[in-house]
């Protein structure tokens, strides 16, 4: 089958979260999905969805469009999943969006594929590099750009992008920021796979760490986050209320749009 036919297929099953798309597959899927679309001619957007991006999407009418828009939106947090067969579709993974980069990482050096990298502070932008290009040999790192830039260096940057053409472009502004900035210059992008990955330069850098896998793989990634940053609990409290609403929405008290191609 023609890989455009698998991506299709793969995409196809979906649940609807809050009105977000969120697409029911594996990392290896979601790996497979980014290789195929680097290879072809239209830009494919991913977005890593975590609960309060969702969340924030229900009160920011844009942000939930363009998670809407999107080619891809995975399961980025265990409240997504969880959410996700609470409203019938289940997602049979979480697919961060660190892991996610790191696997597309992976595979743009073994396909030898051109990589640019956009945002974060110029420091921690550099360590990254250093370590991406060490940690992962063959990777061709074309082009960069920290996220420390004004509006006036936009089309520079840009042209510098339509210039070099990417296979695979890393925006780290964090979200919602990334999520707009990609959506917004989508059409002037040439034809690439853009995924917006948040603070996931800082930890390949070394200046984050995330937590331990046992705490990853039990859902609790973002109890370390607060453990290790208590300025996150105002944003955890959150999760509750994302929960609050997804039962809502399970139990068909309150609809969100696009809920009716949620188990298509």
């Amino acid at each position: 089958m023609h890989a455009n036919n698998v991506g299709k297929r793969k995409q196809r099953k979906r649940a609807t979260v809050l009105g977000s798309p969120v697409n029911c597959l594996t990392m290896a899927e979601a790996v497979s999905l980014a290789c195929d679309a680097w290879r072809g001619n239209q830009v494919f957007h991913i977005v890593t969805a975590n609960a309060e991006m969702i969340y924030t999407g229900t009160r920011d009418r844009e942000l939930e469009k363009i998670i809407q828009a999107a080619e891809l939106v995975t399961a980025d947090g265990a409240g997504v999943v969880l959410a996700s067969r609470l409203v019938g579709c289940p997602a049979p993974e979480r697919v961060a969006g660190y892991d996610l980069m790191i696997e597309c990482l992976k595979e743009a050096a073994r396909q030898q594929v051109p990589v640019y990298l956009l945002g974060a502070h110029p420091d921690v932008l550099f360590q990254a590099l250093c370590r991406a290009t060490d940690c992962y040999p063959g990777l061709r790192v074309v082009g960069s750009q920290h996220g420390y830039f004004q509006a006036k260096e936009e089309e520079r940057i840009l042209a510098d992008i339509q210039r070099i053409r990417p296979a695979l472009l890393l925006v780290a502004m964090g979200a919602p920021r990334q999520e707009k900035w990609i959506y917004r210059h989508k059409k002037a992008l040439p034809p690439c796979t853009v995924m917006g990955v948040g603070g996931s330069f800082d930890v390949l850098a070394g200046k984050s760490r995330r937590a331990p896998l046992w705490m990853q793989k039990a859902g609790l990634e973002w109890f370390y986050r607060i453990l290790k940053e208590p300025g996150r609990l105002l944003r955890a409290r959150v999760l509750p209320v994302f929960m609050f609403y997804v039962l809502l929405q399970a139990l068909g008290v309150k609809r969100f749009p696009g809920e009716q191609s949620s188990r298509g």
